[in-house]
């Protein structure tokens, strides 16, 4: 259960041995840009004396607004560097959102580009650009300061909050070398070995891809962006890239893993280990897959990973989804009761985190660090802290965990927790809206979860209006696949809102009349198939045919899950057909011109 904190050397000074030792080895790979380990030093000194002479410092917080790809790297790595902590923001992220992130986290600069310079600057914090100079010394020598020290924070990352305001989790360089240094061990890395960068920089997998690959010396290739809706030309990538190691989330793993693998001419697969995370893995490695697939979890405030376990083949252990493994190095795991005593192997508890994986806590938060973060009563020394997770599991005679669900409202959507008390806050801003809650929503059992508001609206208030103005607000996937109008919102005996019953409710279902609506109706079956296939992927009714896809709760992993639909159906689909053609009438039309020129 319990087990001892590794740290070990930080992470920007392994990095900085890594370039000292081989400084012409590729470090970042973006399409046909190579930047050495020698280069991404030099660019790194570079920029941490500018962030230094700026006026951050240690455990300062510099922002960086950047897309992802080497620019990014260069400017996290000097931000370590120079012993501060980064908060990488997502350039798909409103304006505004990011600017109550860079106010709310103190951050003394913002690092980003020429180009987008200006979007998110914020009053009273100096903005410094990432822009490669051309004088940049490759030779000249990293030298720190001082070491360090394992408690110095090393990045921020906001999570969704239950209060309806996001919380900024502080991560310490203990806790990220731990992950590296277990990383390294796990997965044998080397500096022959090549893995992906694809999370977005404000999810905290951007450090799971990154820094393991620099400490140990791999070279980190970019994924292009288009290649995320298309699992197929991933695939191809990933083995022309000659990828070894690579970190995918796991709704967009699930549908790699059904397809078939690209193999050299003697038949070897490239790839050797795919490592899955931030949503539940629903079942085994499917049979005859070509590498290893490993599930893991871990919230933000417990550094990226936790646990971790290889998936065994379907079948191999029933129809229960695969475990969530056992805990890491260094990091310990705790499944305990409401009284928090630890319960019997087989018996459900909320999953306690302990040990060097356990962030020093919330931004600001005060009070609401004590209702998560505890000093540990079963630590080996003094001074042990732990996590509350929220997360219901059990242990088996095995000591593997089994993730069970959430003990409170918390959702995932898309692998992204949500809290939909965030989303609640952001709606009730809105003109119109006098009272919502937000749950999940499943067409099926086994359909990924979408979320749904339901609103006490006032007279004359559409509801698509409202979600409207709410995505330019929040981020895509805090944003409801749609606003439904009640009279009032059901309560439980206890007094509270009925979420369950919210949750059980079906959707609306389109008025397809057209005398009712002749704008509205399906003017063929094939239309109406292909509504049945939204709904089916998007979770959201009625469906009509002036709808685009995208405003509607599509985005890059349900164009996929729509495509694959679609294919089991005999629809010749592809990812691009959907992003060529958003609105469901103008895709139909698409599709039967597609079908009539293959005759």
């Amino acid at each position: 259960m319990n087990a001892t904190a590794t740290t070990g050397t930080s992470v920007p000074e392994r990095i900085a041995a890594r370039a000292a030792a081989d400084p012409t080895h590729p470090a970042v790979v973006e399409g046909a840009s190579i930047l050495t380990y020698g280069r991404l030093r030099a660019r790194a000194a570079e920029l941490a004396r500018r962030i230094l002479e700026s006026g951050a410092g240690p455990d300062d917080v510099v922002a960086i607004h950047l897309r992802r790809g080497t620019d990014l790297v260069v400017a996290a790595t000097a931000v370590l560097t120079a012993g501060s902590a980064y908060l990488a923001l997502d350039t798909e992220e409103p304006a505004g959102r990011a600017r109550t992130f860079v106010t709310g986290a103190g951050a003394k600069l913002l690092i980003t580009d020429a180009e987008l310079a200006g979007q998110v600057a914020t009053p009273g914090v100096r903005t410094v650009l990432v822009d490669s100079p051309s004088d940049v010394n490759e030779s000249a020598e990293y030298e720190p300061t001082a070491p360090i020290p394992p408690s110095a924070a090393a990045y921020i990352t906001y999570t969704s909050g239950s209060t309806g305001q996001p919380k900024g989790v502080v991560v310490e360089h203990g806790g990220l070398a731990n992950l590296v240094s277990w990383y390294g061990e796990q997965y044998a890395l080397t500096p022959a070995d090549r893995l992906t960068q694809l999370a977005r920089p404000s999810f905290d997998a951007f450090a799971l891809e990154v820094w393991p690959c620099l400490a140990h010396g791999a070279t980190l290739h970019v994924v292009p962006q288009e290649l995320l809706a298309a699992p197929a030309d991933l695939t191809a990538w990933l083995h022309r890239e000659a990828i070894t190691v690579s970190f995918v989330p796991t709704p967009l793993a699930v549908e790699l893993i059904d397809l078939p693998w690209p193999r050299d001419e003697d038949g070897a697969v490239r790839l050797r280990s795919m490592l899955v995370g931030g949503d539940r893995l629903g079942h085994g490695a499917p049979s005859g897959l070509p590498f290893a697939l490993f599930n893991n979890y871990g919230p933000t405030e417990g550094t990226v990973v936790a646990t971790c376990g290889q998936v065994a083949t379907a079948g191999a252990e029933g129809d229960a989804p695969p475990s969530i493994g056992t805990p890491i190095r260094g990091v310990s795991a705790y499944v305990l009761d409401p009284a928090g005593q630890p319960v019997q192997d087989g018996e459900p508890g909320e999953l306690y985190l302990g040990g060097a994986g356990v962030a020093r806590g919330y931004l600001g938060a005060g009070a609401r660090d004590a209702e998560k973060f505890s000093d540990d009563p079963f630590a080996d020394g003094p001074g042990g802290r732990r996590y509350a997770t929220g997360d219901l599991v059990r242990r088996d005679a095995d000591g593997q965990l089994h993730f069970l669900g959430r003990i409170d409202d918390q959702l995932k959507i898309n692998g992204v927790r949500v809290e939909p008390g965030e989303v609640e806050a952001a709606l009730l801003k809105q003109t119109g809206v006098l009272a919502a809650t937000v749950v999940a929503h499943r067409t099926s059992p086994d359909a990924p979860a979408s979320l749904v508001a339901h609103a006490v609206l006032t007279d004359g208030t559409d509801a698509s209006e409202v979600r409207r103005r709410l995505a330019e607000e929040v981020t895509a996937v805090m944003v409801p696949v749609a606003v439904v109008p009640v009279d009032a919102l059901p309560l439980t005996p206890h007094g509270k809102v009925d979420r369950a019953e919210l949750s059980a409710r079906p959707l609306p279902t389109p008025d397809t009349d057209a005398d009712a609506d002749p704008g509205n109706a399906y003017r063929t079956p094939l239309e109406q198939q292909i509504a049945e296939l939204w709904t089916e992927v998007l979770g959201v009714s009625p469906v009509a045919p002036s709808d685009s896809f995208f405003d509607i709760g599509g985005d890059s992993l349900r164009v996929i899950r729509l495509v694959k639909a679609a294919r089991r159906q005999g629809l010749v689909l592809i990812a691009d057909d959907v992003y060529m053609y958003p609105v469901l009438r103008d895709i139909a039309d698409a599709v039967l011109k597609s079908s009539q020129s293959d005759e």
